[in-house]
């Protein structure tokens, strides 16, 4: 038993010089980016994000004496968080996340109903609140750097379905792409 402790003791010994061709350098000169819309991994990454790939998917309950068309706004579930970060790398940077709602939602017959008809709210009011304009390329939310630091916000998203329209029945899905720039 004593030779394997005294072995493994001599290889720890010898580990820093079979090692010292490594070098690890942490410093961010570059700017960078990021943002992460929806629940995913996000308690669980923090900011490294959800599975690449994975939607979350918002659903727009009518509840009992409310009726299609009749004008009462519907609200959706779950409440969706949205991160943004950047880091400016010593210069000047200006951040942008941009929305695309352009393909309207369709429903199993291929009947659409445009996305302004969906409207958000969000929790913090770090990023306004708004409704999707159903264009390429709307702005969510913008932010300069002009510090040595990176700057972030975490806000939380809560959809609305206006519900001022009678659409044919359905099960409506669709899809917003969210980007983000450095401009």
């Amino acid at each position: 038993m004593r030779s394997i402790r005294l072995s493994f003791l001599l290889f720890l010994f010898f580990l820093p010089s079979l090692t010292s061709a490594l070098q690890v350098q942490i410093g961010i000169t570059r700017p960078f980016v990021y943002i992460q819309i929806g629940n995913g991994q996000f308690g669980v990454f923090g900011l490294f994000g959800p599975p690449i790939g994975q939607v979350n998917e918002v659903t727009f309950a009518f509840p009992a004496g409310v009726l299609p068309g009749d004008g009462t706004p519907i609200v959706g579930t779950p409440e969706i968080p949205i991160a943004v970060l950047g880091y400016r790398g010593g210069r000047r940077a200006r951040f942008t996340v941009t929305m695309n709602s352009s393909v309207p939602l369709v429903n199993g017959n291929g009947d659409p109903l445009p996305f302004n008809e969906i409207s958000w709210t969000t929790r913090d009011g770090d990023i306004a609140g708004g409704t999707f304009n159903q264009g390429g390329a709307q702005t969510l939310f913008s932010m300069n750097i002009a510090h040595p630091r990176g700057r972030g916000v975490i806000d939380y998203m809560t959809f609305r379905y206006d519900n001022d329209t009678v659409y044919p029945a359905g099960n409506y899905t669709g899809r917003v792409v969210y980007t983000i720039a450095q401009l």
